[in-house]
């Protein structure tokens, strides 16, 4: 006897900047998500650098925050959604307008209510890592429709 695998749900409307305009606008590009994992690739615009022309570390736990949702999501049955506890980047390479980063997210442990997920950001090809970060979300379950409530 085989137990049926839960439906997972297809993120492919969310694809390519996870439906947040903002994201669009730094030049975040979401390739995939699916099973636990997110890809991608993100070039600085100009917006997202300081005055002295590097990138601004805090945006990293912006993009980080995304990256690991999309791929919290993938790894969920339509009926759940995460929410952001915590995230934590940590960005030793830097960065600076129009350079290319290579992004992914992964899954860590996907708890019945705590998920944990890590994120980095690699420079071009190569697997220089320019950030790290890390996640703590909560799950968010859908009670069954005869469950909930009716006011």
């Amino acid at each position: 006897m085989s137990s049926a695998s839960p439906v997972l749900r297809d993120m492919t409307p969310h694809l390519p900047y996870g439906k947040m305009p903002l994201l669009e606008r730094l030049g975040v590009y979401f390739d995939s998500a699916a099973a636990g994992v997110c890809a991608g690739t993100w070039t600085p615009a100009n917006e997202a650098c300081n005055p002295n022309g590097g990138v601004q570390g805090g945006l990293f736990n912006v993009i980080f925050d995304a990256a690991m949702s999309m791929a919290i999501h993938s790894a969920l049955p339509p009926s759940d959604s995460c929410v952001s506890l915590e995230i934590r980047a940590a960005t030793p390479g830097g960065g600076r307008s129009g350079d290319s980063f290579r992004l992914e997210a992964r899954v860590l442990k996907l708890g019945g209510t705590a998920i944990f997920a890590e994120a980095w950001a690699y420079r071009g090809d190569s697997d220089e890592v320019v950030a790290s970060g890390s996640g703590t979300f909560i799950r968010r379950r859908k009670p069954p429709r005869e469950a909930r409530r009716q006011d």
